[in-house]
């Protein structure tokens, strides 16, 4: 579909649901879940893949954790862009201006008593996920649950995909938020690389 505003096109929901999104004629999908299924097994949690389409995140794969505990949920579910790891990955990565237009639009809802909902402080945080190349969620959207979230890139720097580890609180403590980002970080560069021979 076609933004009025920016005359840019973005997926629509109709598109998701033609079937696996494509990079030229390469699945992403299919190049991800190798990727996806090795990062799974170094860090034993679920892994997701997921994109933008408005103003919200849609999970497109996922692969599921090997704890009898585990994150699981369903594909096509749709996620806000300001209280986890993946939608702050995809507000992070837009320009200026678009970040300015987006958080313009959308609700910054409190979901959890550290859900960012000041507009000044989502954009300190996308300046920090820019800056270090994967976003967090200490339990922002989820009581008990956190995520770290990297982008995928197209050519010329275009965001495709956003890909994040998800794992109960306790499995997944702030304390190892940097060396899971750097797993997480070097998956979406590889699944990059995949798409971009």
């Amino acid at each position: 579909e076609r933004d009025p505003l920016s005359k840019r096109f973005r997926l629509s929901t109709k598109f998701l649901t033609l079937g696996l999104p494509q990079v030229g004629d390469v699945s992403l999908v299919e190049e991800a879940l190798p990727v996806m299924r090795r990062l799974r097994d170094e860090t034993r949690e679920t892994v997701q893949l997921g994109l933008r389409v408005g103003d919200e995140g849609v999970i497109i794969e996922q692969v599921s954790g090997l704890h009898p505990l585990r994150i699981a949920v369903d594909i096509g579910l749709r996620f806000p862009l300001h209280n986890n790891a993946p939608g702050k990955t995809l507000l992070a990565c837009q320009n200026a201006t678009d970040l300015e237009q987006t958080l313009q639009r959308i609700p910054l809802t409190q979901d959890t008593s550290r859900t960012i909902t000041d507009p000044d402080a989502l954009r300190l945080e996308c300046e920090q996920v820019r800056q270090r190349g994967y976003a967090t969620d200490y339990a922002e959207a989820d009581e008990g649950i956190h995520c770290i979230s990297a982008p995928v890139w197209g050519r010329e720097e275009q965001l495709i995909a956003v890909l994040w580890v998800s794992a109960p609180s306790k499995r997944l403590p702030k304390g190892l938020f940097s060396s899971v980002g750097k797993q997480v970080m070097l998956s979406a560069a590889e699944i990059s690389r995949r798409l971009n021979p």
